[in-house]
């Protein structure tokens, strides 16, 4: 019988982990969960009701350093990248054991949701997004660098099967962008020296900033239609913009002033 793995990493998400867990049950074979640091809410108190195997890692502040080691605790023939403020739809639970058995794929993308302001967008431009998460084992590459994707060997089908993703804020205010965003963006430039891909001078990076914030909106506004969701789309493509351009931004005052950003 063909076995599915399904990995989280978290940190100190009790409002929601049981929902996300809830929806795992019965359908994967095994939860593997590292924790981002030491927990200090009821998290992994919920957890030991689903499953034995957490582990508890240093604090990064990210999820994606800790997914190698995550995937490599996983058993099973397919491997389920998760996330806690996700959980499966009814038809997803129903219809990914059918998925393992596609002998022409080696990875697949689930139908995602996108809420901006408590308004679930229309799937047309960039409210149509698939996440890619699932993974025949031995056949998919993942570094552990942030946001970055998995390269798959072979081939990668999108099925309308929805991973439901509703966190308990609004992922595209700018609260949470001056919140949470500019967090991930320090991180991401930090990242991003550290692993030797800011090769360039100081400067070429500040000039870089406001380019890639015009070709940014561009993209998500016109490649990824965000238009087709209206004032909500652009919102989208306003934000991932000026994330392009804060990295950016940071890169050139870490490498200016020799420093990095620090990690909590």
């Amino acid at each position: 019988m063909v076995r599915i793995s399904a990995c989280l990493v978290i940190y100190n998400e009790e409002r929601v982990i049981a929902r996300c867990l809830d929806s795992l049950k019965g359908a994967v074979d095994e939860i593997i969960i590292v924790h981002d640091g030491p927990c200090t809410d009821r998290t992994l108190d919920i957890a030991r009701k689903y499953t034995k195997k957490i582990f508890i890692r240093p604090r990064v502040g990210e999820a994606e350093p800790h997914r190698p080691f995550a995937f490599s605790k996983g058993n099973g023939d397919w491997l389920l990248q998760v996330d806690a403020d996700e959980y499966f739809s009814e038809d997803l639970r129903k219809g990914i054991r059918a998925l393992t058995r596609d002998k022409d794929a080696n990875a697949f993308a689930f139908a995602t949701e996108v809420f901006v302001g408590g308004r679930l967008l229309k799937r047309v431009g960039l409210g149509k997004g698939y996440h890619l998460c699932f993974f025949r084992k031995g056949k998919f590459h993942y570094k552990g660098y942030f946001h970055e994707i998995p390269r798959v060997d072979g081939k990668i089908k999108y099925v309308d099967l929805t991973l439901h993703h509703r966190p308990l804020y609004d992922n595209y205010s700018f609260f949470t962008f001056r919140r949470k965003w500019l967090k991930w963006a320090r991180r991401q430039a930090a990242f991003t020296i550290e692993k030797g891909n800011a090769r360039f001078p100081s400067f070429f990076y500040l000039l870089k900033a406001p380019l890639w914030l015009i070709l940014y909106i561009a993209f998500f506004s016109i490649r990824e239609r965000g238009f087709l969701n209206g004032f909500a789309g652009l919102k989208i493509s306003v934000l991932q913009g000026l994330y392009a351009f804060f990295v950016n931004l940071y890169i050139f005052s870490m490498k200016l002033f020799k420093k990095t950003a620090p990690r909590d």
